[in-house]
């Protein structure tokens, strides 16, 4: 490299005009050093654009990994999210329902009440409540009303906090759905709770008709969004 350098400089020096000098440095070289450089340099061009384009890759490859990750989660918590609300709707409904069904202890002997007893969730002190009143059909409605109501809590309270936590995951409409319904179910839950403890049947059947006019209607439309919604992702798969 030295002796080529040199070389280009006495051209130069003596004048030589940029096409002679190309000419020369051509003779003096050769064809074949040229086309080494050349190609050394379409070498190095070469290397880098496959270094780009394996950083592009890896890139593409990150972003569809981290889309097909959510994907999946998604798919793996509506059918969750939805057994949690059906099952808080289910329980709710069940309590706020004015057609209620209770056995008639008042008519059960002494041994079939015990039976009765042993299969539910009283306590040893409610149950002798029960063994020693004359009103043992009322006062296991009045005990019973309250495991009922904390069932109907905790079911809420868990379709709530998983909506909550998995909220990322969820079709933002899906999730406001989810939301707004969970609120409902709380009041009509609460509006039971008020009414019954007060004793006013015009409030406890506020929690009816929160079920019936506002949280089935909007089961109905989550139902329809969660359905499609994976018939969507199970379309991706294939």
């Amino acid at each position: 490299m030295d002796e080529v350098l040199k070389f280009i400089g006495q051209l130069v020096a003596y004048g030589g005009g940029s096409v002679a000098i190309a000419y020369l440095a051509f003779q003096f070289l050769g064809k074949s050093w040229i086309e080494a450089k050349f190609a050394e340099r379409l070498e190095q061009l070469r290397h880098d654009q496959a270094l780009e384009l394996q950083r592009l890759r890896v890139e593409i490859d990150s972003m569809l990994s981290g889309a097909l990750k959510i994907q999946e989660k998604e798919f793996q918590t509506l059918p969750e999210v939805w057994t949690l609300l059906d099952r808080a709707f289910g329980q709710l409904s069940s309590l706020v329902s004015p057609f209620q069904e209770y056995p008639d202890l008042d008519r059960y002997t002494d041994p079939e009440v015990e039976e009765f007893l042993a299969g539910t969730k009283l306590s040893n002190s409610q149950r002798d409540q029960i063994r020693h009143t004359r009103q043992r059909t009322k006062t296991f409605q009045e005990l019973i009303f309250y495991y009922r109501l904390n069932d109907v809590q905790t079911a809420i309270s868990e379709f709530h906090n998983y909506v909550a936590r998995n909220s990322m995951f969820l079709p933002p409409e899906i999730k406001a759905n989810l939301e707004e319904t969970s609120n409902k179910l709380w009041d009509a839950m609460t509006s039971k709770k008020i009414g019954h403890e007060a004793k006013d049947w015009k409030i406890q059947d506020e929690g009816w008709k929160k079920i019936k006019e506002e949280v089935e209607p909007m089961k109905k439309k989550i139902e329809e969004q969660i359905y499609l919604r994976l018939q969507d992702h199970g379309n991706r798969r294939h």
